[in-house]
């Protein structure tokens, strides 16, 4: 046992180093190549494993590099050149600055210490150049040696580059290369914006009734506004001849060209916070061939990196971006746990029930191009029918559901006092009333293209305000299905179980929402209905996105972003007011 413990001592005492340089060049290898998939929504596993990466790195590659310093410290009195080891320490400088166009930061705030990476970079040249100037041997080899200095240039430079991207996009310097919009005087404010919402009320009317295309700009004008960094992710506010500008743009494009060109404007914005847009015995012959392998693997493979990444710019410049729009529904969510009655159990035990409920929600849709024209198509309809003055236009982007139903003439007292309640209350209330609405035995939903869409804003909804509220709404729900097995009910026959049981329900989320869900199906016909179901949603998320700071949406593009993103780019191209104008 001594003997094969001391052996693997030796051995790992030989091998350390080797292991540590191309263990950072694999990890290195595995960012170049997976490091932009995370402006995608990816697997939780997956984005781990790049987080892990993106840590371990910068791990690896200094530990390899104090192996080196404390390897050559012991070496230098034996006989033998360990010039080739030597010759390691710029490459690791380069691995420690990462790829041209690779990852910069993981989160938003990494940038904020670009400081302390400042000062790092600093002690880590300062180690590597003591390594090579202290160790090197002077009957080396020249070309070596000009190798070396070649490499250590490119190294320093790379190794300072990465303080710099994160400077570059820190906060504060993103916030510096907008200008805010022109002070104005308050008692000319009022003019300014009656101004600006009768010439946009005026353009918006004439695009609708012209026939010529002959005014519309050229395709790299029509994508200008769009495709670039928007000022909504610092909360600066445009001023009223840049709203008409960007309104007018807007609105030239056809739906296509239009999501396209918001993709690309948040690929573009990723990029700028994430990304970094740029003579011996026989014993020593051996060890020394071994070397020279390792040295060139290192050498190759970090300039194929290198030049690969220049050559491959398209795939790091791609302007595509996630097409997800995330599901939550609380009566898909009580299928999911009913059918998993062991594992919850399981988890209760363990302590753990909290952090299983995160995984178990329902498959997001990939229907944000589609929820994106309509919600154009909302926009276009307020301009053409319901702003008409400055008041109407800040009703418009105030509402919560109250213009559509005053459009179909149904105020009724009921379905406006549930628009009219705590804002999360009214999010909880109309989501299981159109769950109620779609799986109702009477339902056709599939005949009306506007129940899809509107099922998928009310589950995008209920995503980001499942917390709190939604804990009581749930519990109602188990507790109206008390003594009842439900295990082998899909969604559609629990919902039908529910709404037979809600007649009978005491007062809370679940009586409230089938007496909504009766008053909405009393409507008319199935396509009134829907309409009025996709009128309140277009309100409600608008009316979330105009409260949503700036900050928290660029934070959001590290994790492939939310579609709440695209909804307040698509309300400030469309000339509505944002977070920032609202201020």
């Amino acid at each position: 046992m001594g003997i094969s413990l001391s052996g693997a001592v030796q051995w790992w005492e030989e091998w350390q180093l080797r292991i540590l340089v191309l263990g950072s060049l694999g990890v290195q290898f595995y960012l170049a190549i997976f490091a932009n998939a995370r402006k995608k929504h990816i697997r939780p596993l997956f984005r781990f494993s790049i987080w892990l990466a993106y840590l371990g790195g910068d791990a690896v590659a200094i530990y390899a590099l104090a192996t080196l310093f404390n390897r050559q410290k012991k070496l230098q009195d034996k006989t033998g050149s360990h010039d080739l080891e030597v010759l390691w320490a710029p490459i690791l400088l380069m691995h420690l600055g990462g790829q041209i166009f690779s990852i910069s930061a993981y989160n938003i705030e990494d940038n904020e210490l670009w400081r302390r990476h400042i000062v790092t970079s600093v002690s880590h040249v300062i180690v590597a150049l003591y390594v090579f100037t202290k160790f090197w041997s002077p009957s080396a080899d020249r070309r070596l040696l000009a190798a070396a200095i070649l490499l250590f240039i490119i190294g320093v430079f790379k190794c300072f580059d990465k303080p710099r991207a994160l400077m570059s996009s820190s906060f504060t310097s993103i916030v510096s290369t907008f200008h805010p919009s022109p002070r104005t005087e308050s008692i000319d404010r009022e003019v300014e914006q009656e101004e600006y919402i009768q010439k946009a009320k005026d353009f918006m009317q004439f695009k609708e009734h012209a026939t010529s295309s002959s005014s519309n700009p050229t395709i790299s004008e029509e994508h200008a506004h769009l495709s670039l960094p928007d000022k909504l992710f610092v909360d600066f506010a445009y001023s009223y001849a840049n709203r008409l500008t960007k309104l007018e743009s807007f609105w030239l494009l056809n739906a296509d060209r239009v999501y396209k060109a918001l993709c690309e404007g948040l690929s573009h914005t990723f990029n700028l916070i994430y990304s970094k847009v740029w003579q011996k015995d026989d014993q020593n012959r051996a060890a020394a061939s071994i070397d020279i392998i390792v040295t060139f693997i290192l050498l190759y493979v970090t300039y194929f990196m290198e030049f690969a990444t220049i050559l491959t710019w398209g795939y790091y410049s791609v302007d595509e971006w996630s097409n997800v729009v995330f599901q939550h529904n609380l009566i898909g969510f009580l299928v999911c746990k009913k059918r998993h009655k062991k594992l919850m159990a399981i988890a209760d035990c363990l302590q753990c029930k909290g952090l299983l409920d995160q995984y178990f929600h329902l498959e997001p849709c990939y229907s944000s191009e589609d929820i994106t024209n309509l919600l154009s198509a909302h926009a276009k309809d307020g301009w053409l029918n319901c702003i008409m003055d400055v008041q109407s236009y800040w009703k418009f982007s105030d509402t919560r559901g109250h213009w559509t139903l005053e459009c179909n003439e149904c105020e009724d007292t009921v379905i406006r006092s549930n628009i009219e309640k705590p804002f999360d209350e009214s999010i909880i209330l109309w989501h299981l009333a159109t769950d109620f609405c779609f799986h109702h035995k009477d339902a056709s939903p599939d005949s009306d293209e506007c129940a899809k869409p509107c099922r998928q804003i009310s589950n995008y909804m209920m995503h980001l305000f499942r917390r709190v509220l939604s804990t009581a709404a749930y519990e109602e729900l188990e507790d109206i299905l008390q003594g009842d097995d439900v295990s082998f009910l899909d969604e559609k026959e629990l919902t039908q179980e529910i709404i037979g049981k809600a007649e009978f329900a005491e007062c809370g989320f679940i009586r409230d929402a089938w007496i909504l869900a009766k008053e909405l199906k009393q409507l008319g016909d199935e396509k009134k209905m829907w309409e009025v179901i996709k009128g309140v949603w277009m309100e409600m998320l608008c009316f979330s996105a105009g409260r949503c700071r700036g900050y928290l949406h660029a934070k959001s593009l590290g994790t492939g972003g939310e579609y709440l993103t695209v909804v307040s780019l698509v309300m400030s191209h469309a000339g509505l007011e944002t977070f920032a104008e609202r201020l």
